[in-house]
């Protein structure tokens, strides 16, 4: 079975990264869009990743000035997805990528993958279970789109109602879902915009909002992987996040374990499509690692 595919990266920066990523990427299945932080120069993406009849940017008022932790992700993420279909391209699959991610698997083997009814989603816990106290990531205000000054001060304590027209779920960010999946997603939102703008001031809604739909959708049993039933335990065990491998194993880290070139056999044996964090200082090595590594 064919499969066409649009792929959206979100970027700010390494453009060289970003460009090792892009050129992994070329085939004539996959037209890539490209959103390029609002706050970051264009320029040296554009040199490093010239646009042309299959790579797009973002441009203009298109552009988001994205925050870590904010729903100027989300923003970005649907800006992608109108582009994408602005072209009135008939796209089986949408898959959601980082700029400083680094593809794994063989190409081949993806666009195989990305041809199935799989939704390749992770969800990891049910925020707004019955009976549960709800936690402060959605029962607070956040303000992580509003850097600095006062609001940052009372950020995550003032309590709100939370809305719940879904149970919330959250997940990983990364995704690669299909038409169906993401036509699901943004119909909801059009339905519900007083939900979305509940999650202007949830913290990291880019780990909740898509998840939260597709999790009360006739889709749901699509999803590759579901730990809500699971322990904290079982989701560190675990580096498939979707179609990712991510090294989440410390319990108190801020953030993933950067990879290594050393880490090459067990990313291939993963069963991982992409990967991250790559250190920038190594990555290139790590890529050479890895085509080494499915040239043997």
């Amino acid at each position: 079975m064919s499969v066409r595919a649009a792929v959206l990266i979100q970027a700010h920066r390494h453009p060289e990264l970003f460009r090792t990523l892009v050129d992994s990427l070329r085939h004539p299945a996959i037209d890539i869009y490209l959103h390029i932080d609002a706050t970051s120069d264009l320029e040296p993406f554009e040199d490093a990743v010239p646009e042309d009849d299959a790579v797009t940017y973002l441009r203009g008022a298109q552009r988001v000035d994205v925050h870590w932790g904010g729903l100027s992700q989300i923003e970005a993420m649907l800006a992608l997805v109108r582009a994408a279909r602005a072209t009135g391209r008939d796209y089986d699959r949408f898959a959601l990528l980082s700029g400083s991610d680094i593809r794994v698997a063989p190409l081949d083997d993806i666009l195989t993958a990305w041809a199935s009814s799989t939704e390749f989603l992770r969800l990891d816990r049910c925020l707004t279970a019955p009976g549960m106290c709800f936690p402060a990531r959605v029962s607070r205000r956040h303000f992580p789109d509003r850097p600095g000054g006062v609001l940052q001060h009372v950020s995550g304590r003032i309590p709100r109602r939370v809305d719940t027209t879904v149970d919330l779920h959250q997940g990983s960010q990364w995704w690669a879902l299909t038409a169906a999946a993401v036509d699901h997603v943004t119909t909801f939102l059009d339905r519900h915009p007083s939900w979305l703008r509940f999650h202007r001031h949830t913290f990291c809604p880019d780990e909740i909002v898509v998840h939260s739909i597709l999790a009360a959708s006739p889709l749901r049993d699509r999803i590759a992987q579901d730990h809500t039933a699971g322990t904290d335990t079982d989701r560190l065990a675990d580096p498939l996040h979707g179609m990712h491998y991510i090294d989440w194993s410390d319990p108190l880290a801020a953030n993933p374990r950067l990879l290594t070139p050393a880490d090459a056999p067990v990313l291939l044996a993963s069963g991982a499509f992409f990967a991250r964090k790559a250190d920038p200082a190594t990555a290139a090595e790590l890529v050479a690692a890895l085509r080494q590594e499915t040239a043997t």
